[in-house]
Protein backbone atom coordinates (compact mmCIF):
# COMPACT_ATOMS: atom_id res chain seq x y z
CA UNK A 1 0.00 0.00 0.00
CA UNK A 2 1.44 3.39 -1.21
CA UNK A 3 2.74 5.34 1.91
CA UNK A 4 2.98 2.27 4.52
CA UNK A 5 5.89 1.39 6.28
CA UNK A 6 5.95 -2.98 6.21
CA UNK A 7 8.01 -5.46 7.97
CA UNK A 8 7.47 -8.83 6.80
CA UNK A 9 9.07 -11.68 8.53
CA UNK A 10 8.29 -15.53 7.55
CA UNK A 11 8.67 -18.31 10.27
CA UNK A 12 8.23 -21.63 9.98
CA UNK A 13 8.42 -25.27 12.24
CA UNK A 14 9.44 -28.24 10.15
CA UNK A 15 10.20 -28.14 6.42
CA UNK A 16 9.56 -25.59 4.30
CA UNK A 17 9.42 -25.11 0.31
CA UNK A 18 9.10 -22.59 -1.75
CA UNK A 19 8.77 -22.15 -5.69
CA UNK A 20 10.61 -18.79 -7.48
CA UNK A 21 10.66 -19.03 -11.24
CA UNK A 22 13.74 -17.98 -12.51
CA UNK A 23 14.01 -15.07 -15.21
CA UNK A 24 15.28 -15.86 -18.73
CA UNK A 25 19.26 -15.76 -18.98
CA UNK A 26 20.67 -16.93 -15.65
CA UNK A 27 23.17 -20.11 -16.16
CA UNK A 28 21.47 -22.89 -14.68
CA UNK A 29 24.47 -24.96 -14.09
CA UNK A 30 26.24 -22.49 -12.16
CA UNK A 31 23.40 -21.69 -9.45
CA UNK A 32 24.67 -21.67 -5.61
CA UNK A 33 22.46 -21.29 -2.45
CA UNK A 34 23.88 -20.89 1.24
CA UNK A 35 22.07 -20.91 4.50
CA UNK A 36 23.50 -19.65 7.36
CA UNK A 37 22.71 -17.83 10.45
CA UNK A 38 18.86 -18.22 9.45
CA UNK A 39 19.55 -16.58 6.27
CA UNK A 40 19.39 -17.95 2.72
CA UNK A 41 21.25 -16.55 -0.29
CA UNK A 42 20.61 -17.74 -4.19
CA UNK A 43 23.04 -16.52 -6.04
CA UNK A 44 22.00 -16.58 -10.18
CA UNK A 45 24.75 -15.66 -12.92
CA UNK A 46 24.06 -15.05 -15.83
CA UNK A 47 25.10 -16.38 -19.01
CA UNK A 48 27.65 -14.96 -21.46
CA UNK A 49 24.69 -14.02 -23.75
CA UNK A 50 22.84 -12.26 -21.56
CA UNK A 51 25.96 -10.08 -20.04
CA UNK A 52 26.29 -8.56 -23.25
CA UNK A 53 23.04 -7.54 -23.53
CA UNK A 54 24.00 -4.54 -21.51
CA UNK A 55 21.84 -1.19 -22.15
CA UNK A 56 22.37 2.41 -20.87
CA UNK A 57 20.85 4.42 -18.99
CA UNK A 58 20.29 8.32 -19.08
CA UNK A 59 21.48 9.93 -15.81
CA UNK A 60 19.73 13.48 -14.83
CA UNK A 61 21.69 15.58 -13.18
CA UNK A 62 20.07 17.93 -11.01
CA UNK A 63 22.26 21.13 -12.04
CA UNK A 64 20.89 23.28 -14.83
Amino acid sequence: EKGKSFYHVERSYGTFQRTVPLPEGIDLKKIDAEFKNGVLTVRLPKTAEAKTKGRKVPIKSGKK
